[in-house]
């Protein structure tokens, strides 16, 4: 009879401790899965999301930025670039004459031939992160690269620049310009 109560103890201990071990998985996975955000797990705010999409912005400008040459030769200069041209060049990516709103759709702004950038004119492409960086790349005739940051937009567009841009911070409200490689974002 001994040996009974002895093993009924035995059963309701492991049964309690299958419940709170249950419960405690059950916070953890709520609380790893983001269930605090109305039941959606919000991926996109996840640690290293941000930075890995700013990445994925900056390698698609550099790519294209490379393309373009081949392109500006088939027709006749950067500043005579479209952005259908630039789709021939590179199907992977979308090209628009707009906004971008996203890392995959480059928007394209050139300034003709003859300006102060030289020989060809320029392209300007523009890229938005998903944290709303827009990510900016200027190439013109014969000058070197400069690449640039603006925070915070819902939508980017490239603009059209007849010449170089100048060196300055990214911020919220201006473009932040630096030569020979993307500015560091605040």
């Amino acid at each position: 009879m001994r040996r009974n109560r002895e093993s009924g103890f035995s059963m309701v201990a492991t049964v309690a401790s299958l419940l709170v071990t249950a419960v405690l998985v059950a916070i953890v996975l709520g609380a790893t899965l983001g269930s605090t955000h109305n039941g959606k797990t919000q991926l996109s705010t996840s640690p290293g999301v941000g930075s890995a999409d700013n990445l994925v912005a900056q390698q698609t400008l550099n790519d294209v930025l490379t393309g373009t040459a081949s392109a500006a030769d088939a027709a006749g200069g950067l500043g005579s670039l479209t952005p259908a041209e630039l789709a021939a060049a590179d199907p992977s990516v979308t090209f628009v004459a707009g906004p971008s709103t996203n890392v995959t759709t480059v928007s394209v702004a050139t300034s003709g031939a003859g300006t102060q950038s030289g020989v060809g004119g320029s392209v300007t492409l523009a890229v938005r992160a998903a944290d709303g960086t827009c990510w900016l790349a200027w190439k013109g005739g014969t000058e070197a690269a400069w690449f640039g940051a603006q925070l915070d937009l819902a939508s980017c567009t490239a603009p059209a620049l007849p010449g170089p841009p100048s060196a300055s911070p990214v911020s919220s409200t201006t473009i932040g310009w630096e030569q020979g490689s993307f500015p560091a974002v605040p």
